[in-house]
């Protein structure tokens, strides 16, 4: 089943910074090939379900191995059957048409 949609990885029990936790999960998601694009507040992606979910475990394993006593994982997914969602255009760029056709 392909889906898209957003995941938020947050660790908890760590110091102020979350850079080097921000970037174990970047690492897990670029080297995934799932089709993502990076926001302030979490990841929106693309995929089949079977890597997403894959990739969600990874990405809260490389939080915990990197020292963070607890981790939590906020996935919001969505599937369609009325068309080939996998055969459209990447959402990132949707949504960049979409503000180039606001200015």
């Amino acid at each position: 089943m392909f889906v898209t949609g957003e995941i938020q990885i947050v660790p908890i029990g760590t110091e102020a910074s979350l850079t080097p936790y921000i970037a174990k999960v970047k690492s897990v998601i670029e080297k995934s090939g799932l089709e993502h694009s990076m926001h302030d507040s979490g990841t929106n992606f693309q995929g089949e379900y079977s890597l997403v979910a894959d990739v969600a475990q990874q990405c809260m394993q490389s939080v915990l191995d990197s020292g963070a006593p607890r981790v939590l994982c906020y996935l919001k997914l969505g599937a369609r059957n009325d068309k080939d969602a996998a055969a459209d255009i990447p959402a990132a760029e949707k949504v960049a048409a979409h503000l180039k056709s606001l200015a």
